[in-house]
Formats: structure tokens, C-alpha cells, sequence
């Protein structure tokens, strides 16, 4: 009875002391738990149980922090501070061996291309593809074109204000002139620029009117014959029912710094009765 007694209270002693232990992992029975879990501990009071372990029970750790591996090879993770990067233009970026970095000069779709570095000519070419010719960007003011290809208008309109080719006209007739008096047939007014005028005139004698000699001019002064240049001249005596020749004037470059009026003037010389001219003056911008 003795030795029954005894291994009963060996037996007895060895489960409290085994009770008391910790058992190694590999003994855990692992009914009831699911793949990924892990031993969690509920505190001092309960029993350690299979659980999942989720961010929430994670330690805590400092504001705009993450746990990560900031280092250029494989090491523990540690919680990281994240930098602020709250200006505008800028953004979260990762550099190896370093983590993560504010960057700041990020381009925006919202931006121009001032948020760019300085970019050539040649470079913003590279990036079109429906360009034409070569060379440097052209701007508004002042460019300087080598061999240009300017390409006129394909139907029946007239240049811009402004714009080269652009035409001015006017037309009159029936002006009653006087003997040997220089008067205005017509006129027009030009803005400031570099022009091309010309001048066509027709005298109009009466029947019993013989011309002697009439001139044709184009001239910034009114009423006034020009000079050298400016004037075609017929001297040759008409007599009278044969009517008056037409009169062509040359073409006179005008370059101008404010708005002018170009006149077209005429003198006849005549006898007998009456006369009147009819006149046509143009201009054309050059440039």
C-alpha cells in the first residue's frame, strides 16, 4: 500500500510541476485554428489562444509613421516617419537605402511649362510631330526667317488690315476742272507702313474743247502736281472732239509713320469750253 501511495503522489507531482511549465510550441494542439494565425495572448487572467493578428493590435507607434524596411538590404521592419508634404507641387517619393522623401518638383497637369527645366528649340521639335520646317521657334515680334515659304491666299478676299497685300482703292469722275488749275480727282487715306501707289487719270474734254497739255500726279499734298517721280505729263496739243487720252501714273513707294491721305491730282491746260477728269488711285501694302 505504501508504494501505491508513493507513485500516486509522485504522479500527482509530476502534473502540477508539468502544469506549471510552458509547453513548447510544437505540443500545442492546433484544433480549431485556421492558416496565418498565431498565439495571441488576451492578458494575465486567460488562457493564450489561436487568433489573427491585425494592425489594430499591432504596438503603437509614433504620428505619420509606417513600418517599413527604409535600408538598401533585408532587415526587420521599423517604424518610419513619414515627412509632410503638404505644399503645393509636391508629392511622396521613395529613394533606396533612404525611404521616403518629400518631392517637390513634380509637374501638374493643371500646370504650363514654366514648371519645366529651360527647354530648346530642338528639344520641344523632338516631342511634335506634325511640324514644319526647321530651326528655332518664331515669335511675333521682330523674327528673322530665312527662306521662308509664305503661302498666298487660294480665293477672292482681301488681306487684313494691316497685313501685307493689303489694298485700298478709290475711283471718281465727272470732276469739272479749270483751266491750267492743279485739282484733286480723288483721294485715299493710308495707315502708317511701307505702300506701293499708282494712278490711272482720264481727261474729258467737251466737244469743242481742245486740250493742250495736262499733267497727272500722286501726292500727299492736296491740289498740288509733284515732282520728279510722282508726275506723268502730256504736252502734245488734242484738238478738240478727239477726247483725252488716258493718263498712267508711276508707281510711288510711300513709307509712312501715320495715317496719311495719298491724293491724285491733275492740271489741264485747255481752251474753248469745258472739261472734267475721271480718276482711279490704288495702293497695296508691301510690308
Amino acid at each position: 500500500m505504501k508504494r501505491i501511495a508513493t507513485f500516486i503522489t509522485l504522479a500527482l507531482s509530476a502534473a502540477l510541476a508539468a502544469a506549471a511549465t510552458l509547453s513548447p510550441i510544437q505540443l500545442l494542439n492546433p484544433a480549431g485554428s485556421t492558416s496565418g494565425q498565431a498565439i495571441v495572448s488576451t492578458g494575465s487572467s486567460t488562457a493564450p489562444a489561436w487568433g489573427t493578428v491585425t494592425a489594430g493590435t499591432l504596438s503603437p507607434v509614433a504620428a505619420n509613421t509606417v513600418i517599413a524596411n527604409p535600408t538598401a538590404s533585408s532587415a526587420s521592419p521599423v517604424a518610419h516617419a513619414v515627412p509632410s508634404c503638404s505644399t503645393a507641387n509636391s508629392a511622396l517619393k521613395w529613394t533606396t537605402s533612404t525611404g521616403l522623401a518629400c518631392g517637390t518638383t513634380f509637374a501638374l497637369t493643371s500646370g504650363n511649362l514654366s514648371q519645366f527645366a529651360s527647354t530648346t528649340s530642338a528639344q520641344l521639335a523632338a516631342l511634335l510631330s506634325d511640324e514644319t520646317g526647321t530651326g528655332a521657334n518664331v515669335f511675333g515680334t521682330s523674327p528673322t526667317l530665312t527662306t521662308p515659304n509664305i503661302v498666298g491666299t487660294a480665293t477672292n478676299n482681301n488681306a487684313a488690315t494691316g497685313s501685307v497685300g493689303e489694298y485700298v482703292t478709290n475711283s471718281a469722275s465727272g470732276v469739272a476742272l479749270t483751266n491750267g488749275v492743279s485739282a484733286n480727282v480723288t483721294s485715299i487715306t493710308l495707315t502708317a507702313g511701307d505702300w506701293d501707289v499708282t494712278g490711272v487719270l482720264n481727261v474729258n474734254p467737251a466737244g469743242t474743247t481742245n486740250l493742250v497739255a495736262y499733267q497727272g500726279s500722286i501726292n500727299t499734298t492736296s491740289a498740288t502736281i509733284a515732282g520728279l517721280g510722282f508726275t506723268s505729263s502730256i504736252f502734245s496739243s488734242v484738238p478738240a472732239g478727239i477726247g483725252g487720252p488716258s493718263l498712267p501714273l508711276p508707281e510711288v513707294r510711300f513709307s509712312l509713320s501715320a495715317t496719311t491721305t495719298i491724293y491724285l491730282v491733275t492740271n489741264v491746260a485747255f481752251n474753248t469750253s469745258t472739261c472734267t477728269a475721271t480718276g482711279l488711285i490704288r495702293a497695296r501694302r508691301v510690308r
